[in-house]
């Protein structure tokens, strides 16, 4: 018997370590059903999971349970990724706590400490994997950095080197100052943020007057090489051609026509920087221009900036230059401008565009294979709406850097020869346009070309993005040929966030039709973030970040779960707060208390398996065929949703089917019918009808018993992918009952029932019942009758067909609203002091002397009319507020719209009781 309060930590750790020693959820290739495969998003080595990992996981968990139910091996590869920039910032983090740097322990030392550091983050993900409920095959376990991933990341830069599609190249690149690398264009987010513009006059060389020109950045001007105008802009046609002096810095620079300069945008005279700026430098190609790089990588200033600003922070440099621009009376304007500033996605500082010898993909010949899958069918977005942005996405792709200036990541695999390339290889290596070097892992014996011996291997290593490229495939060790990649891919469905669509998504998709032939996977669900309650993207800054593990700890993991999915509405945020989690508690504690009951009211354990299939359809009661139907249906719906990638809609059917249907209705019966509680008939059949009356006792209990295993034990498989513990140790308590072999509830199949239990006329007879009974608890509540007190009622009108009906199904009646009598009135005729309730066209009629206390109630009433126009009236206050409405996040001010709406009905449902009365 189930213990009589449910407590989730030792269901969970004991259904955690029997699926773990029984090596449940491993799968081996084998001839037959097609496999159903999914590679785990691959989370950093930074620390621990997030509430944005528990859902995505918790997502493709209810995936690989469900297809497991549907019968199909199932392979759902578990992993870790090394993280690059993210991971290494962490560990400089710890370095400079301990007043050390990476610099001080040298190369060697420091990648030793960070392999130690991943070990143990590694340990701890995976555990909180496990602690999730993950159905994941733990012996396929994955790291983006372990040996046979390196082979996977060599190969695939041999091939793509070898068709010419990796290169090395001075571009302008994204540098960010703050981890002292080069990032790639979606590597960059942009915020808007609050600056100025400045309008600068940069005077004509002979000392007459020039063009006004405005920058966001005036402490680039240092670097202008030229100032460019539109050849079309009137203002500016006599100065193309001349000289101007350029302010601070004294050297001349030309005035340039080029056709890209906004005429409308500040001045329409623009200032070019071609070393700090990626359309400064473009024009600079274009015009032949100097590039003059003022900044340096760690974000300083260069000795190129003048001796005055040499050694200045990015920062200090602007304020000086500002304050030398107003000395010197050429500062004409400031205005306050908010505009778009690009910032580090991993640390958020300011991006520096600079120039730079740096490795790229050429990414235009590897997007039009993706781009044809996309519009081919052979790989699709759910929802839908993603195609387009990812089709442009691919249609405007840009040549991908690889290369970053960090140590942890895969090294790569280039060496220079020294004789070739000079001393400064060693010293100044991004400086340094080196010719092609030569691939290899180990260092070569001599160089191809000048036989020398001596070799310096590029200090880069990999954009963490190109091992994560690969993990469909190299999770299953290619480059090998293994009877693992043979058999399980390409993979099945990937199931990740938007915000990786194009860093991580694009680049599988691109790289598997590249070196596979094939895409990696043919289904991708795009999911959205989890933010807070306010709509806010969780940060450690804000307070509001939410731990998964306190949440598991709090309220159960199933309920952690159930919560997120539910609200995981394809492809869009989740508003998330912890009070959300108390809904799902509830459930799972109604489930327990329900399943409880069932096993409280059956025979000793093993004397009879409950099959509805054995069941005489005839003497079925309306509640058994009503809930048989609506059973019928939620399976298909579920089914329907799954398929559909839509969760959240197959979570909400199963929980309203189980709360509002089965548990607050059919359970609600079946305790009259197999408790005895209440004498007389559940239902009237009339004369001739075959089989007995459903009594108390009797045949009718072992119906209700078959009715209440058969449609329990199903739906219980069917949360199973939702909520894993509780159903699981459910469904164990319930197998000697439900004639089910199999061990696990994965392994006992998804339920379907024998023939179709479709039946329109008990769906709508039992939906009139219920929306009777409703408005008679509703009126009861209203009035505040004590629960235990049963009430006479007296019907009035309706047409003929539902007084049949109800008549007969008074007992259902009588025991659901828990009336004494109901009786109907031809006339209808209101009782005095009575209260009326109006359900399926008909008007209930509740006499109340005896029931309560007019007088008493009255004044209860009014008193809270008064606290209910107080709070109506602060609230319209909110309502009114057109500050509050324009700038609060959309999600507050729904609320408060809720919040308004429902004061606003308790208000008029309290009046209109109050007239009632009176």
């Amino acid at each position: 018997m189930l213990d009589k309060v449910y407590t989730s930590r030792p269901v969970e750790e004991k259904w955690s370590a029997s699926w773990r020693a029984a090596d449940l959820f491993h799968g081996e290739p084998r001839s037959g059903t097609k496999p159903f495969v999914m590679v785990i998003p691959p989370p950093n080595v930074t620390g621990a999971l997030h509430v944005g990992h528990a859902l995505d996981n918790t997502l493709q968990d209810i995936f690989a349970r469900w297809q497991r139910l549907l019968g199909r091996p199932v392979c759902w590869v578990p992993g870790t990724d090394h993280g690059g920039i993210a991971t290494q910032s962490v560990m400089e983090k710890q370095l400079k706590a301990e007043k050390l740097t990476r610099q001080m322990l040298g190369r060697e030392k420091f990648l030793a400490r960070m392999q130690a550091w991943t070990r143990q983050c590694k340990s701890t993900i995976l555990g909180q994997l496990e602690r999730l409920g993950c159905a994941l095959d733990w012996r396929r376990e994955a790291f983006t950095m372990d040996a046979d991933r390196a082979d996977a990341v060599h190969e695939a830069f041999k091939v793509l080197w070898e068709k010419g599609l990796v290169y090395r190249g001075e571009r302008m690149v994204n540098w960010c100052v703050r981890c002292g690398t080069a990032l790639s264009d979606i590597e960059v987010e942009f915020e808007e943020r609050k600056g100025h513009l400045w309008h600068i006059h940069y005077p004509a060389a002979d000392g007459g007057r020039g063009p006004v020109v405005a920058t966001t950045r005036p402490e680039t001007m240092l670097g202008d090489t030229a100032v460019a105008v539109n050849p079309k802009d009137p203002r500016y046609q006599d100065l193309v051609g001349k000289t101007l002096r350029l302010p601070l810095a004294g050297r001349d620079i030309p005035v340039v026509a080029d056709e890209y300069v906004d005429s409308g945008f500040g001045t329409g005279a623009l200032k070019v920087t071609p070393a700090h700026d990626p359309n400064d430098f473009e024009i600079g190609q274009r015009h032949k221009l100097a590039s003059v790089a003022v900044i340096s990588p760690d974000g300083h200033m260069t000795a190129a900036a003048g001796s005055a600003y040499a050694g200045l922070s990015r920062e200090a440099a602007r304020e000086k230059v500002v304050e030398d621009l107003k000395a010197a009376g050429v500062l004409e304007k400031v205005a306050d401008y908010p505009h778009s500033v690009g910032v580090c996605y991993r640390c958020n500082q300011p991006i520096e565009p600079m120039l730079s010898w740096q490795w790229f993909v050429r990414m235009e010949e590897l997007a039009k294979p993706a781009a044809v899958a996309l519009d081919s069918g052979r790989f699709r977005l759910y929802p839908e709406s993603w195609a387009k942005p990812y089709r442009d996405w691919l249609s405007n792709i840009r040549d991908w850097c690889i290369s970053r200036q960090i140590w942890w990541g895969h090294r790569i695999p280039v060496w220079y020869c020294v004789q070739c390339h000079g001393e400064r290889i060693r010293t100044d290596f991004h400086q340094v346009a080196a010719a092609r070097g030569v691939l290899s892992v180990e260092a070569p014996g001599s160089c191809p070309v000048c036989g020398g011996a001596e070799f310096v291997r590029d200090p880069d290593v990999l954009d963490t993005w190109f091992s994560s490229a690969l993990w469909p495939f190299s999770v299953f060790r290619w480059p090998g040929r293994t009877a693992e990649l043979k058999f399980f891919y390409p993979t099945s469905l990937l199931v990740t966030g938007y915000e990786i669509l194009y860093l991580w998504v694009a680049r599988m998709q691109m790289m598997g039709l590249a070196l596979m032939g094939e895409a990696p996977f043919p289904e991708c669900l795009i999911h959205g973030i989890v933010r807070d309650k306010h709509g806010k993207k969780m940060s450690k800054s804000l307070g509001n970040v939410v731990d998964p593990l306190v949440m598991m700890d709090k309220y159960g993991t199933d309920a952690f779960r159930f919560s997120l999915v539910i609200q995981a509405h394809p492809g869009k945020d989740i508003p998330f707060a912890e009070s959300s989690i108390t809904g799902s508690r509830n459930f799972a504690n109604k489930l327990w208390n329900s399943t409880r009951f069932v096993l409280m009211n059956l025979p000793p354990a093993g004397r009879k398996a409950y099959r509805v299939a054995d069941l005489d359809r005839a003497r079925l009661e309306l509640c058994d065929r009503w809930i048989l139907a609506e059973y019928q249906a939620t399976l298909s719906l579920v089914r329907q949703k799954l398929d559909a990638y839509d969760p959240a809609a197959a979570a909400d059917a199963l929980y309203g089917f189980l709360w509002d249907k089965f548990c607050d209705w059919y359970v609600e019966l079946a305790k009259i019918r197999l408790q005895g509680q209440g004498a007389g008939r559940m239902e009237v059949r009339p004369a001739g009808a075959g089989g007995t009356s459903a009594t108390a006792g009797g045949p009718d209990q072992e119906s209700a018993r078959a009715v209440l295993v058969e449609v329990l034990s199903g739906t219980l498989r069917m949360l199973h992918p939702f909520m894993p513990f509780i159903t699981e140790e459910l469904h164990g308590a319930l197998k000697p009952f439900n004639g089910v072999k199999a061990g696990f509830i994965v392994e006992a199949g998804a339920p379907e029932l024998s023939g179709d239990w479709s039946d329109d006329e008990a769906c709508r007879e039992m939906g009139t019942v219920m929306e009777v009974v409703a408005a008679l608890r509703s009126l009861r509540a209203q009035l505040n009758v004590p629960p235990g007190l049963r009430i006479d009622v007296v019907s009035a009108g309706g047409s003929a067909d539902v007084r049949e009906l109800l008549a007969k199904r008074a007992g259902y009646l009588t025991a659901l609203a828990h009336l004494r009598d109901i009786r109907h009135s031809r006339e209808g005729t209101r009782p005095p002091h009575s209260a009326t309730a109006v359900a399926a066209g008909m008007s209930f009629y509740v006499p109340l002397e005896g029931v309560i206390d007019l007088a008493q109630e009255c004044g209860r009433l009014r008193k809270e009319i008064a606290k209910a126009e107080a709070d109506l009236s602060k609230l319209a206050v909110k309502m009114e507020n057109k500050d509050f409405l324009a700038r609060a996040p959309q999600a507050e001010v729904e609320l408060a719209r809720r919040q308004y709406d429902a004061a606003r009905g308790r208000l008029d449902l309290l009046g209109e009781t109050l007239r009632m009365l009176s």
